[in-house]
């Protein structure tokens, strides 16, 4: 399997992808408004897939699959704070959680199901005025934008840059 910066350069952007133009001349799709996030129904649950996890790893996945995962607990400070509405995201799917120093302390949840949701997350980023983040680029604010999405290689016109993906399964 290649990953998503391997088919790239061989390929070139893959169709679904919109990449905004910087060239002088190429218009720039328009963004759409955010799409509407329907509560979860009974049994389902949303996961966080940080954007440059799912990059590295070249992982995908698409609505109707079924999964299997082992997730750890999300910080809903960090999901509140790039939303324009709020949402509980609870867990979080993270690539790298085992090699943590603190790995063993993190409280695992295995969740199997389907994936009935995919939201794309973007965002602009700025520099963070709080002194305890040093300067930071950090994602703006309240300016976030979610669109439904098929699958994660389904990429439609956003502002700024893909954060992370909201995945909804049914358990």
């Amino acid at each position: 399997m290649l990953t998503r910066r391997q088919y790239e350069a061989i390929f070139g952007a893959p169709a679904g992808i919109t990449v905004p133009s910087t060239r002088a001349g190429v218009p720039v799709p328009a963004v759409p408004p955010e799409d509407f996030v329907p509560e979860p129904a009974v049994g389902e649950v949303d996961v966080w897939l940080p954007e440059w996890q799912v990059d590295a790893d070249g992982f995908d996945v698409a609505v109707g699959e079924r999964i299997r995962w082992s997730l750890v607990e999300m910080d809903q400070r960090w999901v509140d704070r790039p939303l324009t509405e709020p949402r509980s995201v609870s867990l979080q799917l993270d690539f790298t959680a085992e090699d943590r120093d603190d790995a063993d302390q993190l409280t695992w949840h295995d969740v199997t199901g389907t994936v009935t949701r995919i939201d794309q997350v973007s965002a602009r980023y700025v520099s963070s005025r709080d002194p305890a983040e040093g300067g930071a680029r950090m994602p703006e604010a309240g300016g976030a934008q979610q669109h439904s999405v098929s699958s994660l290689w389904d990429r439609r016109p956003h502002h700024g840059a893909i954060t992370s993906w909201i995945v909804r399964v049914q358990t």
